[in-house]
Order: C-alpha cells, then sequence, then structure tokens
C-alpha cells in the first residue's frame, strides 16, 4: 500500500526536471554571452571587410558635372571681345586599375561653352557644344612594375582582416571552451556536495550508534567523541563543497551573462565509464585558430614588406591618350561629330621618378626585410608550440584516464571495505576509531575520482582548439 501511494505521489508531482545538457548549455552560451557575441560580430565584420581587396581592381564608375564662369582678360596680343565665358561641363566614364599594372580610364565628356556679349567675327558662333571621348592609359614598369603594388595592397588588405578575423574566432572558440568546462565544474562540484552529505549522514549514523551503545554502557566515551569528531570534520568538508558549488554557479552564469546569484538548473551527470574510452588521434587533426591567425600576420608583413619596397623604388611609367572631339551647336550633333575621326588628338611617353635620400630608402628597405623575418619567426615559433602542446595535451588525456580507472578502482575497493568493517562494528569486533578512517578513505576515494574525472572533461575540452572554424 505504501509503495502504491509512492507511485501515485510521484505522478501526482511531476515528471523529473530536465537536466540541462552540455550543448544546450553552449548554445545559450552563443545567444547570451556578450563576449561571444562580440567576437562572433568581430569575425564576421572581418571576413567581410576582406573583400575590400577585391575593390582594388574592380571597375569604377565616375561622374562629374560643374559649372564655371571667366570674366578675365585674355592673354596679349589678343583682344576681349566678350564680357564672360560659362562653360559647363559633364563627364562620365570608368575607371579600372588591373592586377597586372595598368591603370585605364575611359570618359566621355560633353561641354557647353557660351560667350557673353561677344563681339566675335561673323560666322563665329558664341555658344556651342563639345563632345569628347578619350581613353587614358598608365603602365608601371619599375616601381609597382606589372602590378605589384596593387597585388600588394590587395593582400595587406585581405590578411589583415584575415587575421583580425581568425583572431576573434579564437577567443570566442575560448570562450566556449571555458564555459564547457564551467559546466563540468558546477556538475562535479554539485556531485562533490551528495558525496560529502552523504558522507555526514554516514557519520551521523555512527554517532548515532556509538553513542547508543555508550548510554547502554556497552561502549566508550572515547568512541562518542570520536565520531562527533567525525560530524564536525564531514560538517567542515560539506561547507567547503558548497561553497565550491557557489563559486561554479557564478562562473556558469557569467557564460550567460546572467546574474551570479541566479539559481542554475540540473546539469548532466559525468559518465566516467564513458570518459575511460575517449580516443585521441595519434595526429593532429588541425591547426588552431591562433596558428591560423599568426599565418595571416606572416602573409601580412610580406605584403607590407613588398609594398615598403615598391614604394621606394624608381618608378617608370608608359603613359598614352588618344581622343576624339566633336563640336555642334546642339548637344546632338556634337555626340555625332564626336564619333568621327575627322578631328583627334593623342599622346604617348615615359614618366620617370626617382628619390634621391638614398639612405633613407636603404633603411627603409632593411626594416621591412626585418620585420617580415620576425613575422614569419613568430609563425614558425607558434606552430612549434602548437605541435608540443598537442603532444602534451595527448599524454596528460592519457594519464588522467589511467587515474580515473584506478581512482574508480579505489572507490569501489574502499568501499568493499568500508560496508565490511562497519558489519564488524555491530558485531563487535572492530573499533569505531577504524570505522572512521575507513570512511574518510571512501570519501578520499570518491574526491580523487571526481577530480581524475574534472581534469579529463577540462582536456577533453580542449581538444576542439585543433578543430579550427565551425
Amino acid at each position: 500500500m505504501l509503495k502504491t501511494i509512492v507511485v501515485i505521489g510521484s505522478i501526482v508531482a511531476g515528471p523529473i526536471a530536465h537536466a540541462l545538457t552540455l550543448n544546450e548549455y553552449l548554445t545559450q552560451v552563443e545567444e547570451k554571452s556578450l563576449a561571444y557575441r562580440q567576437g562572433k560580430a568581430q569575425a564576421d565584420g572581418s571576413g567581410l571587410v576582406s573583400r575590400e581587396a577585391d575593390l582594388l581592381t574592380s571597375p569604377y564608375f565616375f561622374a562629374e558635372a560643374t559649372r564655371s564662369f571667366d570674366t578675365t582678360l585674355p592673354a596679349p596680343p589678343q583682344s576681349k571681345s566678350w564680357d564672360e565665358k560659362n562653360v559647363g561641363l559633364y563627364s562620365a566614364g570608368l575607371t579600372q586599375t588591373f592586377d597586372f599594372g595598368l591603370e585605364a580610364k575611359l570618359a566621355y565628356t560633353l561641354t557647353k561653352t557660351q560667350y557673353e556679349n561677344s563681339n566675335f567675327a561673323a560666322g563665329v558662333e558664341s555658344s556651342f557644344w563639345d563632345a569628347t571621348p578619350n581613353i587614358e592609359l598608365k603602365m608601371p614598369l619599375w616601381g609597382n612594375g606589372f602590378g605589384r603594388t596593387i597585388q600588394a595592397q590587395a593582400e595587406v588588405t585581405r590578411n589583415q582582416n584575415l587575421a583580425n578575423q581568425y583572431g576573434a574566432l579564437a577567443n570566442s572558440q575560448n570562450l566556449l571552451i571555458n564555459a564547457e568546462v564551467a559546466y563540468w565544474q558546477l556538475s562535479t562540484a554539485k556531485e562533490r556536495v551528495a558525496i560529502q552529505e552523504q558522507a555526514l549522514g554516514a557519520g551521523q549514523n555512527i554517532y548515532n550508534y556509538v553513542n547508543k551503545q555508550k548510554q547502554k554502557n556497552l561502549g566508550e566515551s572515547a568512541d562518542v567523541l570520536q565520531a562527533t569528531a567525525l560530524i564536525e570534520s564531514y560538517k567542515l568538508q560539506l561547507q567547503q563543497a558548497q561553497n565550491d558549488v557557489e563559486r561554479a554557479q557564478r562562473a556558469f552564469n557569467t557564460y550567460l551573462n546572467l546574474e551570479s546569484t541566479t539559481a542554475t538548473p540540473s546539469l548532466e551527470i559525468v559518465d566516467y565509464a564513458n570518459l575511460q574510452n575517449i580516443v585521441v588521434p595519434e595526429a593532429r587533426p588541425g591547426e588552431r585558430l591562433d596558428v591560423k591567425a599568426a599565418r595571416a600576420q606572416t602573409a601580412l608583413a610580406k605584403a607590407s614588406s613588398a609594398l615598403i619596397l615598391e614604394r621606394n623604388k624608381p618608378t617608370l611609367d608608359v603613359i598614352g591618350g588618344y581622343a576624339l572631339q566633336g563640336r555642334g551647336l546642339e548637344a546632338s550633333r556634337a555626340f555625332n561629330n564626336g564619333n568621327k575621326t575627322e578631328h583627334d588628338s593623342g599622346y604617348v611617353g615615359v614618366m620617370f621618378n626617382m628619390p634621391l635620400n638614398f639612405s633613407a630608402v636603404s633603411d627603409a628597405k632593411a626594416g621591412a626585410r626585418r620585420l617580415q623575418e620576425s613575422a614569419e619567426i613568430s609563425e614558425q615559433n607558434l606552430v612549434y608550440t602548437q605541435d608540443q602542446d598537442w603532444i602534451d595535451l595527448k599524454q596528460k588525456l592519457s594519464e588522467s584516464k589511467a587515474t580515473l580507472k584506478i581512482a574508480r578502482s579505489m572507490e569501489v575497493a574502499q568501499k568493499a571495505k568500508l560496508d565490511n568493517e562497519r558489519t564488524r562494528l555491530r558485531q563487535g569486533r572492530t573499533t569505531t576509531y577504524q570505522v572512521l578512517l575507513f570512511e574518510q578513505d571512501y570519501t578520499t576515494a570518491q574526491a580523487a575520482r571526481i577530480q581524475s574525472a574534472t581534469q579529463i572533461l577540462a582536456l577533453e575540452a580542449q581538444l576542439k582548439l585543433y578543430q579550427g572554424e565551425k
């Protein structure tokens, strides 16, 4: 009848509260953690801004419209035959710098010229339109030869943002790893509280037993004193475990941007058997994000060095241009005449420029090479550190798994030893002091098991560092 009542009571009370899983918690961290959201936004933004490098070799459309007037005297020996000259200029076209260095500009210009109060000879118009299609080309042959500068500028823009992106992703990834560790620290801290409460209950049972024996003059006062001391010891250990839970709760809530005193839900219980089945690949599965950021920084340094070198070279550019011109009293007439080659103009030439402060140029070039060398060394050191950290992580995981296996076996042995000694105490075949020692041994074994598991869980979380970005 009692069993039936208990079952009905459980049904009325409702189902057991759902334990918050690790994946659910990490999803909440991604949604609620301001630090994570800031890092993710920075990573996304840097990734998109890296496309700015493509704009350096993309075509641009331009348009211009101006109105001007001129009432100044013309240069001698001409005489002024108008009061004011008004010019309206309208221009539009395309310009592009190609990745092999060529700079091209294709434009169409329409100009309206009008002389106010003119006194021109017969047949000379005082108001007319000019239509001028033209193309201008510039090809560098020395400094920025064949587009080295524009290519380096694109690499600087791309790798600067790529380094920022990987750096932000690394910060976000580390935050999730730390949140995972905080989750398991809270879970195991709660388990330690349960163990200490159980130990305190066992100590209280021993006290009740020896105290009853003493009252019947079948026991010693020393047994009661020993049991009392054990209870006080367990109370202290329970208080410490509860303090650990409060600290773990504050860390748990921090990653959710909640008040530190916010109540935490029930969590998953550590699967100790499964921890010992963790398999770590012999070879490192991927590069850490901080290493990828270092590679981008090295590429950035190389591109920056190339920019400095190109900037300080002499420049030798081949330039050229060609234009047609058509004139008419109406804009349409000017357009028609502008498509003919009756009135054209063109030019071709070279431009040379060279810095004369040879000492400063030499130092700038040497400094650029040293900065590039520094970035390469930094990358090599980080790659070496990554390899050593991977080896160390595998070794620590292997050692921790072995420690957990021993701790679990030791816990089983200590439990069996304690149960046997409790039976012997009730049979009057051992001392209370011996049982108390075994109680402490068993509690220590349980704590060792939890500590080993917590270490494995923290190390397992670090494996995600080598998976790269999601």
